[in-house]
């Protein structure tokens, strides 16, 4: 099973914690640890964790922005 959508395919409403952790660009064990911490909403099916695209979307917005400190000046070459 390709994971390309193809023209009639319905987008995926949910993926396990692998998938989610490939999603998301870091590992399983970030995504097990959010959620513990109750950062990250799963779902269990039977044995099968499971996360939806909203609950990882949610997850990944709700993670603090990146602030960087301002530039300093530089200063023009000159001896």
């Amino acid at each position: 099973m390709s994971s390309d959508r193809s023209i009639g395919q319905r987008p995926r409403l949910a993926m396990s914690v692998a998938e989610a952790a490939v999603q998301a660009d870091i590992g399983r064990d970030a995504i097990y640890a959010a959620i513990r911490d109750g950062r990250l909403v799963a779902r269990k099916h039977g044995r099968r964790t499971i996360i939806t695209t909203e609950a990882l979307q949610a997850f990944l917005n709700g993670l603090p922005p990146l602030e960087l400190p301002p530039e300093e000046p530089r200063k023009r070459g000159g001896a």
